[in-house]
């Protein structure tokens, strides 16, 4: 960011001679000129550093992943060459997905492997996952 560099002129009255031919109203005016413009300049300089703070927040929040985390209680039995639909869909092979099982963060392709292509909500354990097992779903988008 860039910001404006200040030119006012603090020298107005000093610039002036001794004896000013100068009315009391001009007068006044020459004394007001230089806080009128540094008010004008300091307000121009807030304006522009909010501009920019915005543009900062804008591109921060672009960049912010939102995180759902979903935690599960399985029904059934879920055998080792089943695919087991999560709660949300998440892309694959972008880190985007954590798998726990009972409060144990699992590892990619050794303890599960991701199903699909690009856009997916399936997973596979590579061992059985009993009944009543707490498994949380931590997703990234």
């Amino acid at each position: 960011m860039s910001l404006p560099t200040c030119t006012v002129s603090t020298n107005n009255i000093q610039n002036l001679p001794d004896a000013p031919n100068l009315s009391s109203d001009e007068l006044k005016q020459k004394f007001d000129k230089t806080g009128k413009e540094l008010k004008d300049y300091l307000n121009s300089l807030i304006l522009e550093i909010e501009k920019a703070d915005e543009e900062t927040k804008k591109a921060i929040q672009s960049q912010m992943l939102k995180t759902y985390k979903y935690d599960v209680v399985t029904n059934s039995v879920i055998a080792e060459s089943e695919d087991y639909t999560i709660p949300e869909i998440y892309k694959v092979n972008t880190n985007g997905l954590d798998v726990y099982f009972e409060g144990e963060l699992l590892i990619l392709n050794k303890n599960y492997q991701e199903r699909g292509t690009g856009n997916s909500n399936k997973i596979r354990f590579n061992f059985e996952v009993p009944k009543d097992s707490n498994l949380i779903f931590v997703i990234r988008k």
